[in-house]
């Protein structure tokens, strides 16, 4: 099953290759749809619903490094660490700036990418018309074994070479977690295999893992200031149902629960999920 939903480029982000992909209408007036995708994953995670949306807005979605066909900068500490946060908003700014100028932006996060869209409506850097949050996993940590490993002298060399075998397997083995087995979702489980053997992947996630700081608790989140909606699967193993309700009722969101799905809503139901987040940009679009 093709993956690929819509034209695709390499946007330059001071001096980094971010690779892009866009649909829809040009020009076109109305919210643009923006995807923020999730752990190992990548602008293939939304072939089940972009077409859908890209059909009244425009849509636009990047590879976060170290995922995807992106480039993986060398890893590094300090104020400039390419895999910092200031570093992934900037990255979302260039793109959106690049891609969707004039136009007010949705967004739609997927798990880890639901703290990307949290931080950059905070950042109020690009016009935020409203937030979309697919199984959000603003709690989100690594295990605990391998943060205490991280945190060894000299374990970046073991750690790398130790990802690069696990995440391999292990990847595409979340992807699938649920009820609903989805030609879909078979496809961005190799999609997700396949660009994860990129060089540099596995040095980006342990540096990822290393500098990790832990998030604050779930009922400290505040009102985002924008129109938000959570959508959430009955059956997720990684965004609990009991997690993804705190997170509604703290940014003051509207929810929807999907029975019978797992941690991949928009994957595993594209159909359900593409008309909420259609309905929820066309009120706004109104």
């Amino acid at each position: 099953m093709d993956v690929q939903w819509g034209e695709r480029s390499m946007v330059d982000v001071d001096g980094l290759g971010v690779h892009v992909e866009r649909a829809g209408p040009t020009p076109a007036d109305g919210p643009a749809v923006v995807g923020l995708h999730g752990f190992a994953s990548g602008t293939f995670t939304w072939a089940g619903v972009a077409p859908a949306w890209a059909s009244r807005w425009p849509v636009v979605a990047w590879d976060r490094p170290p995922f995807g066909r992106s480039e993986r900068p060398v890893v590094h500490r300090g104020l400039d660490d390419p895999y910092g946060e200031s570093a992934v908003l900037r990255q979302a700014e260039v793109v959106i700036q690049s891609t969707v100028p004039t136009h007010r932006v949705v967004l739609v996060g997927h798990s880890a990418g639901t703290v990307v869209a949290t931080a950059l409506t905070a950042a109020r850097s690009v016009d935020v018309a409203g937030v979309v949050l697919i199984a959000p996993a603003l709690d989100g940590a690594p295990p605990d074994l391998v943060r205490r490993l991280a945190a060894l002298p000299g374990a970046s060399v073991i750690g790398s070479s130790a990802l690069r075998l696990a995440v391999r397997g292990a990847a595409p083995a979340l992807r699938r977690m649920g009820r609903h087995r989805t030609p879909l979702l078979d496809a961005t489980a190799a999609e997700t295999a396949r660009t994860l053997r990129r060089p540099g992947t596995a040095e980006g996630l342990w540096h990822l893992t290393a500098t990790w700081t832990p998030p604050p608790p779930l009922e400290s989140l505040e009102p985002l200031g924008v129109p938000t909606m959570v959508i959430g699967g009955s059956d997720d193993r990684i965004s609990s149902p009991a997690s993804t309700r705190v997170v509604a009722e703290q940014l003051d969101a509207e929810l929807h629960v999907l029975d019978g799905v797992g941690h991949a809503a928009h994957e595993q139901d594209p159909a359900a999920v593409g008309e909420l987040v259609s309905a929820f940009v066309a009120r706004l679009d109104r």
